[in-house]
């Protein structure tokens, strides 16, 4: 785990803007990272920032013409950002093109509707930016996917053929990729657990079902 990694995981319990952004601009060059991480870094900006106006103009600052990686990158939190001034910052940033294609409102991850698997690693860092645990009720409730190891790996590769099973495999996808992380996090995050411990208790569905079985984990054997 990097620095800037560590910074992201403690933020929900321990925010300090000037400490992400620091991590940020001194974390190694972008093409070095996982086009995974590259895709979500922006929302956990995005979020940062808009609790933090201050911090935006330094970040831009240390950025401008620097890591083309890192540039694309501050852009796109800015343009999921709420920032009163985000369309200047933008222009100095990148340009006024890339300025005047903005998305006019910003964007509300607490409505995204999840259709990648990135999309849950989208949701986990808004979920550590803000503390907000609807963030992470969405994650747990994408576990009413889940399904079979096998079965998954057979409808995933019958999907590009065959649309009808598209959107099961792809539910199938993100309730893997929510399991996987919830049960990576489950034992240094409390409010995962109490996440997972509120679906447990509704005794409904798959999703309840799935949420029991991480929190058995934490039993002793």
């Amino acid at each position: 785990m990097n620095d800037l990694e560590r910074v992201i995981a403690v933020y929900w319990r321990q925010p300090d803007a000037e400490a992400a952004v620091d991590a940020f601009v001194r974390s190694p060059a972008g093409e070095r990272w996982r086009p995974e991480t590259v895709l979500s870094v922006p929302v956990f900006l995005a979020h940062v920032l808009d609790a933090n106006p201050h911090a935006a103009a330094g970040l831009v600052d240390e950025i401008r013409g620097g890591d083309t990686v890192k540039v694309e990158m501050v852009a796109q939190a800015l343009n999921y950002s709420h920032l009163p001034d985000r369309v200047r910052l933008m222009e100095r940033l990148v340009g006024e093109r890339a300025a005047a294609d903005m998305e006019a409102e910003g964007a509300e991850f607490q409505t995204l509707v999840p259709s990648h698997p990135v999309h849950v690693d989208m949701l986990w860092m808004s979920y550590f930016a803000t503390a907000d645990v609807v963030y992470l009720d969405r994650i747990v409730g994408l576990l009413a996917g889940w399904l079979p190891e096998p079965r998954l790996q057979d409808l995933v590769g019958r999907a590009a053929a065959e649309p009808m099973v598209r959107e099961q495999a792809m539910a199938g996808l993100l309730a893997k990729a929510a399991e996987v992380t919830l049960a990576a996090h489950i034992h240094d995050c409390p409010p995962v657990v109490a996440a997972l411990t509120r679906q447990a208790q509704t005794q409904d569905g798959l999703a309840a079902a799935m949420s029991a079985r991480l929190l058995a984990r934490l039993q002793p054997s």
